[in-house]
């Protein structure tokens, strides 16, 4: 039994590894050739392990290694995202301020925030923040 649980597991992993750009949950099932709740299950335990994550692309759930999962089996990172699925990527939020004075009514409030941003997306949240500004 615990064999099989390890064989579901490698060929989950394997199957997510070998895609370029990440699997819907279907897509994995498929591939791995287990069915959909099987892969449920341990998609679930792989991302607890650190060994895979999603990527919200529209409705859809797209599931990738990340560095952990491509080492645990055996391969190295293939190239993957392109730009515009990095700006679709949420940025997480490490702190939040807001400050108004007295006379900021007259000029506005000051937002600060700090971003966790990996290095790739710095671009993608510049031209962004532009965009927001109009400039």
């Amino acid at each position: 039994m615990v064999d099989l649980m390890a064989s579901y597991k490698e060929r989950i992993l394997k199957a997510i590894v070998d895609s370029k750009d990440g699997l819907t949950t279907v897509e994995v099932a498929r591939k791995a050739g287990v069915s959909k709740t099987t892969v449920i299950k341990y998609l679930s335990v792989l991302k607890s392990e650190g060994l895979c994550e999603f990527v919200e692309v529209g409705p859809s759930k797209l599931w990738r290694t990340n560095n952990h999962g491509e080492a645990q089996a055996g391969r190295e990172a293939p190239p993957r995202q392109t730009a515009s699925r990095q700006a679709d990527q949420a940025l997480e939020v490490q702190a939040l301020s807001l400050e108004c004075g007295e006379d900021d009514q007259a000029d506005g409030a000051v937002i600060s925030l700090s971003l966790k941003v990996k290095p790739d997306q710095i671009c993608n949240l510049i031209k962004q923040m532009k965009r927001c500004t109009h400039e």
